[in-house]
């Protein structure tokens, strides 16, 4: 497995474990072999919706001798960078209905804070800590607000 893939899928098994993606709580997966996560993507209306997207993994010995591990999604990826962003950052954002479409195709994890994330077709997101979304409303989607809470967060975007 290429070396960004393995980055990628630790960064998954690393935030599987603690997954609340949304005000509804997709409940934490109880079996190691499916993994669920938030996507924003722009729709034939060109708004903004979420769908929860649930993955299959697989058993495999991923780094021997380590007991195994279950991988999957195997996904190539460019870049992987942190985000900081102040408490309240995107708040106006909300008020003033200053929708954004996200600047590339990537994942989001919370590293840390919470995150609510407000589609344009309504629909709005608590993210917690662990929590794994994939944007994919690029424009011409009419995008979304990201509103950060009362403490300063940060999120680690993989590309």
């Amino acid at each position: 497995m290429p070396r960004k893939n393995k980055a990628l899928a630790f960064v998954f098994c690393v935030a599987a474990s603690s997954v609340h993606s949304s005000a509804l709580q997709v409940e934490d997966s109880r079996e190691p072999s499916h993994f669920t996560y938030a996507r924003l993507y722009c729709g034939v209306d060109g708004e903004t919706h979420f769908q929860d997207v649930t993955t299959e993994l697989r058993e495999m010995n991923f780094a021997p001798p380590a007991s195994p591990i279950h991988i999957g999604s195997d996904l190539s990826t460019s870049r992987a960078f942190f985000g900081g962003f102040e408490a309240g950052w995107g708040a106006h954002d909300l008020q003033t209905r200053l929708n954004h479409p996200t600047p590339a195709v990537q994942f989001g994890i919370v590293l840390q804070g919470v995150f609510t994330i407000t589609s344009t077709a309504g629909e709005s997101r608590r993210l917690r800590p662990g929590a794994v979304f994939r944007l994919e409303d690029t424009a011409p989607c009419k995008g979304h607000v990201t509103v950060v809470g009362d403490q300063p967060g940060f999120l680690m975007f993989v590309r």
